[in-house]
């Protein structure tokens, strides 16, 4: 019994470090690509599609809008998404605030590479603002994963864009906030992440970067000043790839003064498909949900 558990142990160590082709990975995550809402989502919202420019663009409730508005950008590494956690993350949020969302389904590699997914973002929302439907009211931008890291590049943008109205609040979860992987502090959950997802975002990322350096400070927000910034809920797992980078922006943040609400929870956050249920994430939730109520001056739901 001991030779075959030590041959079934070294055979599944070796299939964990067999590299997956990158297409097959990205036709996975392709596949997991949800363009509309589940059924469980609709049948809470009224859900209507609209081409906003180039860019479709996906409103739950969009009539409540007057009473404040969570902007979403989904996760899917650059090469897909949003996906059925995105959805349901938007919906749970929209629904306890009484207020509108809406999912940016900005465009991605291969097939689109930067600067694509950040044009996307910030032309949706300065054609709401031309038109009324975003600085009406206080409005929140969200984003996961790579989403983000998305979310954080164009807060820091917006504050050179006075055309567009700044959000109230940043909620982001596992942000993608290095397209290059460099920190050294990326071991410490090394043992616990497999390594066919740092081999799948490596490929994400230049997949997405084009001929962009990976350190462009759009793509890869860590390397920026993140000053000047709404107030921040920030949250990481403890088994994500991303802890450390998400470690040192917390930092970073504290340093410049802002306000920072900051959540770590047990086992995984970023890339998920599905939304995990647990006690830890329903805290989560109810933080993420407190600083959205404050920030758009509602009264959470009971």
């Amino acid at each position: 019994m001991g030779r075959i558990r030590d041959a079934v142990v070294v055979g599944a160590r070796t299939v964990r470090r067999v590299p997956i082709p990158s297409a097959v990975t990205n036709h996975a995550l392709r596949e997991a690509r949800r363009a509309l809402p589940p059924s469980s989502v609709q049948k809470r919202h009224a859900v209507d599609v609209e081409m906003i420019g180039r860019t479709r663009c996906v409103w739950l409730d969009g009539h409540r809008r007057d009473q404040g508005l969570i902007i979403h950008l989904h996760g899917g590494a650059y090469v897909s998404g949003p996906f059925t956690g995105d959805w349901t993350w938007l919906s749970k949020q929209a629904d306890a605030r009484d207020c509108a969302g809406l999912m940016v389904d900005y465009r991605t590699a291969p097939d689109h590479t930067h600067p694509v997914a950040r044009d996307d973002a910030e032309s949706v929302l300065q054609a709401l603002a031309a038109d009324g439907r975003l600085g009406a009211g206080p409005w929140v931008l969200s984003g996961q994963h790579a989403g983000g890291g998305l979310a954080f590049a164009i807060a820091r943008r917006l504050r050179e864009h006075p055309q567009i109205p700044a959000p109230a609040a940043l909620v982001t979860m596992s942000p993608w906030l290095d397209l290059e992987l460099a920190n050294a502090g990326i071991t410490e959950t090394d043992q616990v992440d497999p390594v066919h997802e740092r081999r799948m975002l490596r490929e994400a990322a230049r997949a997405y970067a084009g001929r962009a350096p990976l350190d462009d400070p759009d793509l890869s927000p860590i390397n920026a000043s993140l000053e000047g910034l709404p107030p921040v809920h920030l949250s990481v797992g403890t088994r994500d790839l991303f802890l450390s980078d998400v470690r040192m922006a917390r930092l970073q943040l504290e340093e410049n003064g802002l306000e920072v609400a900051y959540r770590e929870i047990n086992g995984r956050l970023g890339l998920q498909l599905m939304q995990r249920r647990g006690e830890d994430l329903e805290r989560l939730h109810r933080e993420q949900g407190e600083l959205i109520a404050r920030v758009l001056g509602v009264t959470p739901r009971r």
